[in-house]
């Protein structure tokens, strides 16, 4: 038997031999080699994933900056909230109202004559089914042409009525009950109508089959009539506007209105803007100061596969504690915030002044609101309360610096994190994980023709070693037959 040569083998062509010849695990040992060789790999994937923990925690708290700016600090930039109004009426059946913010504190008397009405008119048919010899039939109903068809029922009627709402303000109801057919115009004042009339004999005799004289009718409603402090008033409509106040006419007699500042809901406004200041820089400071695990790296996709859902939530836990601790960014942020609500607003007082105070040194920049002097300062001094937020002519506020310090610390997370907006993320962070992820390709393309070159050496020492096993055992042949 010829020994083989290693020429008539194509190594790179050749299925992977696992120790044919030598006896050897090989696909183990590739592994373990393979394994060894990935570790910069494995530290690639945990430091991507360390950018991407602290990508997710600035974004969220990105979020919620953005939050607070836009639902709370944005208001209290604003006057109108600070001059909110609340109105009391000694009889709601006379009338009630609310006060916008140009209405003055006080008390005034209303006394109402008359409401405005509407015009309405109730006829009785004298017909269920509109019958002439004409065909159809055209009226005209306040300057639109109103069409009967030949032989209409009173419903009927009522819906070419209702059809035509929109153009005359009229509409129509019919009480089968009662045999009643109501017109009733969907507006108040003198200056409204229901005008119906016929345009032909034809029409007449429509008109006298809904129960209506042959001359048609024309109806007017009226305005309402009442005195506002002595002065005497009248009005199309129930619902007027007089010295800032929204008042609505409910009924006839007296009643006085009491406008005053709406207490409750400027103190609501500012608890919501304190609740969600607390709820931020209580969470920025637990970031900032929270303790790093460094026996905690992230895990690798084998360690997982390899851990409980549990374990590898615990694990996590300890792994992620600390992406944000002493973060720069953040760090900024969270100083600027504080010293601007515990400034003082030049010629005008602080938070403090108004009770919403700071807490103790370890709650980490927390307000608190005395409830009884904040009411207090907004029932006395509403103009001091709104000073202090929306600043004066010579003195910015307390919400409008705020507000260009919550502006510029969002702006400086987007340009580290980015935002799930962004079409192409090209934040500090970002561009890291692109890094990476660049780093990542590269490994796994170099561990790829690693595995390969493994694999072709141990073929080529299986090779060997079964060339020798054949050279081996042909000498042995030929020693066996020399002894013969």
């Amino acid at each position: 038997m010829d020994p083989i040569s290693m020429n008539s083998y194509n190594v790179s062509n050749l299925l992977r031999i696992s120790g044919l010849a030598t006896g050897l695990d090989t696909d183990s040992m590739v592994q373990q080699l393979i394994r060894a060789a990935s570790i910069p790999l494995d530290r690639l994937e945990q430091q991507k994933q360390w950018y991407q923990w602290q990508q997710e925690g600035l974004r969220d708290i990105n979020s919620q900056l953005m939050s607070l700016r836009n639902d709370n600090v944005f208001k209290l930039k604003l006057q109108g909230t600070f001059m909110a109004k609340t109105v009391t009426s000694s009889n709601s059946s006379v009338a009630t109202a609310t006060a916008g913010a140009n209405a003055v504190n006080g008390t005034y008397t209303i006394n109402v004559t008359s409401l405005a009405e509407a015009p309405t008119y109730v006829t009785t048919p004298t017909a269920t089914t509109i019958n002439n010899t004409g065909g159809d039939v055209m009226l005209t109903l306040n300057g639109q042409s109103l069409v009967i068809k030949n032989n209409a029922t009173i419903g009927d009627v009522v819906t070419a009525i209702n059809n035509l709402t929109s153009q005359t303000n009229v509409s129509a109801t019919y009480d089968s009950t009662l045999n009643k057919l109501f017109l009733v115009s969907s507006k108040t004042g003198s200056q409204s109508t229901i005008t119906l009339t016929a345009n032909d004999t034809n029409g007449q005799t429509v008109l006298q089959n809904l129960g209506l004289p042959t001359s048609g009718i024309n109806v007017t409603g009226s305005n309402a009539s009442f005195s506002f402090n002595g002065f005497s008033m009248t009005s199309p409509t129930n619902n007027i506007t007089v010295a800032g106040i929204n008042i609505t006419l409910t009924g006839t007699g007296t009643t006085t209105l009491t406008v005053s500042t709406d207490v409750d809901k400027i103190y609501n406004t500012i608890k919501s803007f304190v609740d969600s200041y607390n709820d931020i820089i209580t969470k920025i400071n637990a970031k900032l100061t929270e303790k790093r695990y460094y026996d905690y790296p992230p895990l690798t996709s084998e360690q997982k596969q390899a851990m409980k859902d549990s374990d590898i939530t615990l694990w996590e836990q300890k792994a992620r504690s600390g992406d944000l601790a002493n973060d720069e960014t953040l760090m900024r942020i969270y100083y600027s915030m504080r010293n601007v609500v515990s400034s003082t607003v030049s010629g005008v007082g602080s938070l403090s002044s108004i009770g919403i105070t700071t807490g103790q040194w370890y709650e980490g920049g927390k307000l608190y609101i005395d409830e009884t002097k904040l009411r207090d300062a907004i029932a006395t001094n509403p103009q001091l309360v709104m000073n202090i937020f929306t600043g004066t002519s010579t003195s910015q506020g307390i919400a409008q610096q705020l507000y260009d310090t919550l502006n510029s610390g969002i702006d400086a997370i987007t340009q580290k994190a980015g935002s799930t907006t962004q079409l192409y993320d090209t934040s500090f962070i970002g561009n890291r994980i692109r890094e990476i992820d660049d780093r990542i390709a590269q490994m796994q393309d170099y561990l790829n023709n690693l595995e390969q070159r493994y694999y072709a050496q141990f073929t080529q020492l299986e090779m060997y070693v079964s060339q020798m096993n054949s050279q081996s055992a042909w000498l042995s042949q030929q020693i066996g037959v020399m002894t013969k």
